[in-house]
């Protein structure tokens, strides 16, 4: 299991709660939870906001890029989150194709990314994160520091 799956595994199990209770929090179907927390179905950004809030921790933490459990209280900001990851690729003297290729999302996807023409899916954002050396939880616009928690 990945560390991200893991992670969300682990909180739950130490909450003494089972995936039901998680997927009646969520509002979503018994049957969708699992797959999200084994990494067989792409969980949603909103959805991973949403259990950072739930069990109190940065999205760092319950990913596994941290080992500090820290906790933000804002939300997630779609519109801070597509200015930071262009700013990001900016930053890094790259092109949409440069990074779309580093990242095998190809041009046309990151650039939609990046306008939000579309949400970008956050496992793609957790690549972003891990391959620039960034907080998700800045990326998402839930804090201003753009350092990982160190660990």
């Amino acid at each position: 299991m990945a560390t991200f799956f893991k992670q969300i595994h682990d909180l739950r199990v130490d909450s003494d709660l089972k995936q039901k209770d998680i997927a009646n929090m969520l509002k979503v179907n018994i049957n969708t939870y699992p797959h999200w927390e084994s990494g067989m179905y792409e969980i949603p950004i909103e959805v991973v906001d949403r259990l950072s809030k739930f069990y109190n921790c940065s999205i760092d933490y319950l990913t596994g890029l941290s080992n500090k459990r820290g906790s933000f209280n804002n939300d997630f900001d779609r519109e801070k989150m597509f200015i930071r990851i262009k700013r990001l690729r900016k930053e890094s003297h790259l092109s949409q194709a440069e990074i779309g290729n580093i990242l095998d999302f190809g041009q046309m996807n990151y650039c939609r990314y990046e306008t939000g023409k579309i949400l970008i899916p956050f496992l793609k954002l957790y690549l972003i994160a891990k391959k620039f050396n960034v907080s998700l939880d800045y990326l998402m616009g839930k804090t201003e520091d753009k350092k990982i928690m160190a660990h």
